[in-house]
């Protein structure tokens, strides 16, 4: 996780120029007000998750707010892991909105679930967890603060980076796991990292290469 790997493509600076009216200031607490919502709903009657679920048959047949209220789905039912959950939420967001203003931080937010969306109507796959989506704003600042060091449970400091990389391990380990249905709905859920970061870290990758071979040739 390094920090230039945050570095904006050109289509996003011309995007922006054109469209950077759409941006929603403080998406942050949209998200945070989401997701308190969905675990307080859930926590009074569990019956709430299938209502607040994306299940694609249902959405067609009316239920077009679950095309928004499956963001609304707790990641945890533990009260204390939500309010971390949430403050850490509230926390990248914010921190990745700072570096790159409304526009992109809200187009990058879209991007991620447009496609997911896009994905279970096209394989009619149920999306009633979205951890994911939370991973994906996580990578993001984690490859934008690598360095920035957090209280993990409000108690241990960790840098950014090496969360980064436990939750890149993480997700490798499931992309391996899963089935050809499984790795399209990772890859549709993390689009938005491979869509914003993808470029400049094949650069990197390249330029790492590039110097490697450089210095065997020094050494023969």
């Amino acid at each position: 996780m390094v920090n230039n790997s945050g570095r904006a493509p050109r289509w996003l600076n011309k995007l922006e120029r054109h469209l950077g009216w759409l941006g929603v200031p403080n998406i942050a607490i949209l998200f945070v007000t989401l997701q308190a919502l969905g675990f307080f709903m859930v926590s009074t009657n569990p019956m709430w998750r299938d209502t607040l679920a994306l299940f694609p048959d249902r959405v067609l047949g009316g239920e077009y707010w679950r095309l928004v209220t499956f963001l609304a789905l707790p990641v945890s039912m533990s009260l204390l892991w939500v309010i971390f959950a949430l403050w850490f939420l509230y926390f990248i967001l914010n921190a990745i909105e700072s570096e790159w203003g409304d526009f992109r931080t809200t187009l990058y937010v879209l991007v991620s679930i447009i496609v997911t969306i896009a994905f279970s109507f096209a394989f009619d796959f149920p999306i009633m967890d979205v951890s994911d989506f939370q991973g994906s704003l996580f990578l993001a600042a984690a490859t934008l603060f690598p360095d920035t060091e957090i209280q993990l449970y409000m108690i241990f400091p960790v840098k950014m980076k090496w969360m980064g990389w436990l939750s890149v391990a993480f997700v490798a380990y499931r992309f391996f796991g899963y089935g050809l249905l499984g790795k399209l709905y990772l890859l549709a859920i993390y689009s938005n990292y491979l869509i914003f970061f993808g470029p400049a870290l094949v650069d990197r990758v390249r330029q790492y290469v590039r110097r490697k071979n450089y210095q065997r040739k020094n050494r023969n």
